[in-house]
């Protein structure tokens, strides 16, 4: 085997190795003594290849976010019909895509929910093409639609912004350590979905009088 097949294996066993350990226990619950420990990977080794703990989580987020948006971007262009049955379906997808790769479930939940603070600017960076593609997939919803007289798609993507920057803030304070990561994306998910469509659609019944 050459060199470069060599090390590449290695690293790439040595990222699956760190992958299992921050999915289960996220950033601040992981070792890398575990690492080496459990998955029989000398310290020398996993130090030759990788700086530090920072660097291999950075690195599974970067996994994690690059995938998750490579599959969604397949789904995102499938989508028609009706703005409400497709935003169910674009919601759905995001479920469906960690059912079938659980590892990353993990992942994304430390990222999102609880980033450690340090590493916060540099896990935007790797969540960016995600974010993007969700205020893509919006956009192109809102210009399907007839907007409010003096609504511009633009104004309206970026309210949407502001407050889901508040949302998920929230979220971060409000879900309890003791729901599994599963029972968390759920909610989050569902929450998130309920506020576009209020977004979209208001509050108000169709038969209110005014």
């Amino acid at each position: 085997m050459k060199r470069e097949e060599k090390n590449a294996l290695s690293r790439q066993r040595i990222l699956e190795a760190a992958l299992e350990e921050f999915s289960c226990k996220g950033y601040d619950g992981a070792s890398l003594n575990t690492v080496w420990t459990k998955k029989g990977i000398s310290k020398g080794i996993i130090y030759h290849y990788f700086k530090d703990k920072d660097e291999l989580y950075l690195l599974c987020v970067e996994a994690c976010f690059d995938a998750l948006t490579e599959y969604l971007k397949t789904v995102s262009v499938t989508l028609s019909g009706p703005a409400r049955k497709q935003l169910q379906e674009y919601f759905d997808a995001r479920l469906s895509f960690f059912s079938v790769h659980p590892l990353y479930l993990g992942i994304f939940a430390d990222a999102v929910f609880r980033p450690p603070a340090q590493l916060l600017p540099e896990i935007t960076v790797r969540r960016k093409a995600f974010d993007e593609l969700n205020i893509s997939v919006l956009t192109k919803l809102l210009r399907s639609e007839n907007l409010r007289a003096g609504l511009s798609v633009d104004t309206v993507v970026e309210d949407f912004r502001i407050y889901m920057d508040y949302f998920n803030m929230r979220f971060q304070m409000d879900f309890s350590a003791e729901d599994s990561l599963k029972d968390i994306l759920d909610k989050h998910e569902e929450r998130c979905h309920q506020q576009l469509d209020i977004l979209l659609y208001g509050v108000l019944g169709e038969h209110n009088e005014s």
